[in-house]
Parts: structure tokens; C-alpha cells; sequence
């Protein structure tokens, strides 16, 4: 018989590990610690995928879809749809940072 783990279960077990170890005062504030470390790593790689878009085509993304109006190539096409998921996912992942800091200076 194999025993499930749920996630929650995983993360609870850990930041109870961390409120044991005095890491964090409670099991709330570590999950809420551990959620904030892992949205600012979404937002960083999002960031640094960005810059390294805006460094190959040596443009910022408004500039670069404007170059393109009618006449990209299917590599610049996938690129500038690249280009706008990662915006699109840094925006969602920056406000969801922004969110979880509002969440905990309310706690």
C-alpha cells in the first residue's frame, strides 16, 4: 500500500521544520516566506528571459512588434510571442508578489 502526500502536507511539514529550527515564529509566516521566495524567483527568470530577448533583438518589445507589422519572419514571430507570454507572465507573477506583501502586512 503506498502512502499519498498531499502538497500542503509537504509544505506544512517544512515550515514546521522551519518554526522548530526558530527560522520563523510561526508555520504561517513560513509558508508566506516560502511563497514570497518562490514568486520573487518566477519574477526574476521572467525578468532575465526579457532582457535576454531585449538584448538579441536590441529593443524593448513595443519597439520590436512595431519593426515587425507586416513583415516578420516565422523565427521573429515565434520570438515576439515568446516575448509577450513572458510579459504577460512577469505582470501576473509581479502582482501576485504584490498581493502576498499586501496579504502580510496585513497578518
Amino acid at each position: 500500500m503506498s502512502v499519498t502526500t498531499s502538497s500542503v502536507d509537504v509544505l506544512t511539514t517544512i515550515a514546521r521544520s522551519l518554526v522548530v529550527t526558530q527560522e520563523y515564529a510561526s508555520v504561517e509566516e513560513a509558508l508566506q516566506a516560502m511563497a514570497l521566495s518562490e514568486v520573487r524567483r518566477k519574477v526574476a527568470y521572467y525578468q532575465r528571459h526579457i532582457r535576454a530577448l531585449e538584448r538579441k533583438h536590441g529593443t524593448d518589445f513595443e519597439t520590436f512588434s512595431a519593426q515587425l507589422q507586416g513583415r516578420a519572419t516565422p523565427d521573429e514571430e515565434d520570438d515576439w510571442l515568446e516575448w509577450r507570454s513572458a510579459n504577460r507572465m512577469l505582470a501576473d507573477w509581479q502582482r501576485t508578489y504584490e498581493e502576498l506583501q499586501h496579504a502580510r502586512t496585513r497578518a
